[in-house]
């Protein structure tokens, strides 16, 4: 059975470029994202979970798919916290997310959306269960509730591997060909925990 990765990460709200995916933040983030999703593929991950929201899920199915062209040994699964979730969006990322679900090779509608707000956290829950490893998008300066940070505390108990890309707000702007993460900021943009320890 091949290894299995899922993905969290922030909606677009949460970053400061909201939905401009032309920013050059956000185009450095999902080249982050997409180097992540080919390690993962080089170390064996050929299964790929996502939960269906806008942001970091629909960025990451697409480039899951875009893979699946030429490697169809990765097959993709879209987790879903109930049948109905994200039905009403009418905007692009509704159109996106639609498409990602007909072309996902597995839909999981993890439960029956009585209560929507606990069908969050189970459907965390099943992807943080059913992986390996997980790749989260997720700022550490964030404040206030968040499903990506409850997920990745998740992940951290159940000694899950966690590959986390971190999106600095003062990153926000600069063009990726002016931007040396480690000489200007003395950072890297990767951080690579397993389990408690980083």
């Amino acid at each position: 059975m091949s290894k299995r990765c899922a993905f969290s990460g922030h909606r677009p709200f949460y970053f400061p470029w909201k939905e401009n995916e032309s920013d050059p933040a956000c185009i450095h983030l999902k080249a982050a994202l997409e180097a992540e999703i080919n390690k993962a593929v080089a170390d064996g991950f050929f299964y790929f979970i996502v939960g269906g929201a806008d942001g970091v899920d629909t960025w990451a199915a697409e480039i899951v798919l875009e893979k699946k062209k030429t490697n169809p040994e990765i097959n993709l699964e879209l987790a879903k916290p109930f049948a109905d979730y994200n039905k009403h969006l009418q905007n692009d990322y509704g159109r996106r997310l639609r498409a990602i679900e007909e072309a996902a090779d597995r839909v999981t509608a993890v439960s029956d959306g009585a209560d929507e707000a606990a069908d969050y956290i189970l459907r965390d829950c099943y992807m943080v269960d059913a992986s390996e490893r997980m790749i989260i998008v997720y700022d550490d300066d964030s404040k206030g509730p968040s499903g990506t940070k409850d997920a990745l505390l998740y992940a951290r108990s159940s000694g899950v591997e966690i590959r986390q890309i971190l999106v600095p707000n003062k990153l926000c702007g600069e063009t990726i060909m002016n931007s040396s993460f480690r000489k200007k900021y003395g950072l890297n943009i990767i951080a690579i925990q397993k389990g408690h320890n980083t």
